[in-house]
């Protein structure tokens, strides 16, 4: 039944952008501020190559063998056996993701909530949703992201202004003073955060078109890391590098300090109205790439007769894990970059040799077919003469400037920790460029979606 799932550019630019957020939203910062303290904020820097090196994977995948997500080509290029020991390793990596977003869910609405209910009634609800949704497919998932997702994306981008009369700049001033080693330590936490986003590899049957999946993953999971960096940036400016390492959940203690004038002094209960849902959405999104997985190895494309099952699995194992909250933030912040360094890389490497080798034996066989040939761009470039200034830069243009502005946000890193010791104002600038060039980079991923569309809307 899957063969026939179908997701756009926006609804798979809209999922990545959850899955990047929606567990970093509730973990993480902590640990962060209390390692780099008021350069916490530049952390999430490396994540950003590791997800565009992901995502250009993906659409090399795609070129190579359309309609078929990651567990079907692993199974292809390495054989019945390799192919089934992959993608255990993966199943078990995206087994572990849905425990603990379950798992963080339902200990936060314990911990600041729901005080009284017990933990079981509230890891059974979210597993609830699992078995609804798993009877579907992921393009109803998808539109349910594309109804909360926007909403949420406003709610952190309207954060400054809710919080304007709470800012206090000089809080991360002197900027980048912190030794190296002490931001590279964070970096390597938020790339296991990133790491989410390789369920993805379990959708690409659903876009057949290399380059828009590449595109679509980038510019979803950059708005992601740029909506974690903004709520890093205003944590820092609002309750300062020291108190919020010792919070469990410092994204909430900041929302809590909204106060839009004195009879609208729980903006908290409406901001968790659009979290849970976006939250939600990540974890039936991740449950769906778990059946697929499941469904690959045992070779059943009706993957939810096993639906109810697995879900029921999922409950207990949740249950079972974690005996506290500190045990379930400790797995989730420490954990997440064992999982996706150990194999991710390595995978993505064998699996590209093993497409090379095909390649090269096969000479130019009927599977290396895509949709968007070379040819494709060149269309592009030709349809963009007309218009206006930014319809008129090709899309290789706005890929690779890109790629560009990230260099140059990691240059002025290096150089701002190397030398802002000695001159205080060479930090402050080299902090500046850097949040402008994750605006802009933001904004160049966009306009790589836009490019794409227009040239589908002109075929």
């Amino acid at each position: 039944m899957d063969r026939k799932q179908v997701i756009n550019q926006r609804q798979l630019s809209w999922l990545a952008s959850s899955v990047i957020t929606s567990g970093g939203i509730l973990t993480l910062q902590n640990v962060l501020i209390r390692i780099s303290q008021m350069d916490a904020w530049y952390s999430y820097l490396p994540s950003v190559f590791y997800v565009f090196g992901v995502a250009s994977f993906f659409g090399y995948i795609t070129k190579h063998y359309p309609q078929k997500h990651i567990f079907e080509i692993t199974q292809e290029l390495l054989g019945r056996v390799g192919g089934t020991i992959v993608n255990l390793i993966m199943i078990f990596h995206f087994w572990q993701i849905v425990m603990r977003d379950i798992s963080s869910v339902s200990r936060f609405s314990t911990t600041l909530l729901l005080h009284n209910t017990p933990l079981e009634i509230l890891t059974l609800l979210p597993c609830l949703l699992l078995i609804y949704f798993g009877k579907s497919s992921v393009e109803v998932i998808a539109r349910v992201n594309d109804l909360f997702y926007p909403l949420f994306v406003v709610t952190v981008l309207s954060m400054p202004l809710l919080l304007s009369n709470e800012l206090y700049l000089q809080l991360i001033t002197p900027a980048m003073t912190m030794p190296l080693q002490h931001v590279a330590a964070g970096s390597i936490l938020t790339i296991g955060n990133a790491g989410d986003i390789f369920i993805l590899g379990a959708f690409l049957h659903m876009m057949s078109n290399s380059n828009q999946v590449r595109s679509s993953i980038r510019h979803g999971s950059l708005l992601g890391i740029f909506l974690l960096t903004m709520a890093v940036f205003l944590i820092l400016v609002v309750l300062g590098p020291k108190m919020p390492g010792n919070f469990l959940y410092p994204i909430y203690n900041l929302v809590q300090t909204i106060h839009v004038t004195d009879f609208l002094d729980r903006v908290d209960l409406i901001i968790l109205m659009i979290w849970y849902p976006t939250v939600t959405c990540k974890m039936i999104t991740i449950y769906m790439a778990l059946l697929l997985g499941i469904s690959a190895i045992l070779d059943k494309r009706n993957y939810p007769t096993i639906n109810k099952p697995v879900a029921l699995c999922i409950v207990m194992t949740t249950l079972l894990s974690f005996r506290n909250t500190t045990d379930l933030l400790a797995f989730s912040n420490y954990s997440a970059p064992v999982f996706a360094l150990t194999y991710q890389p390595l995978v993505m490497a064998i699996l590209v040799v093993a497409i090379a080798r095909k390649k090269r034996k096969s000479g130019n066989p009927a599977y290396m077919k895509d949709s968007s040939p070379s040819s494709q761009n060149s269309s592009v470039q030709a349809s963009q003469k007309i218009g206006k200034l930014s319809q008129r830069v090709s899309y290789k243009h706005w890929l690779w400037g890109g790629n560009a502005l990230m260099i140059l946000a990691a240059l002025c890193l290096m150089v701002g920790l190397m030398f802002s010791k000695y001159h205080s104002a060479i930090g402050s600038v080299c902090a500046i460029i850097f949040a402008i060039c994750m605006l802009l980079a933001s904004l160049t991923t966009y306009m790589e979606v836009s490019q794409l569309k227009q040239l589908e809307a002109g075929k």
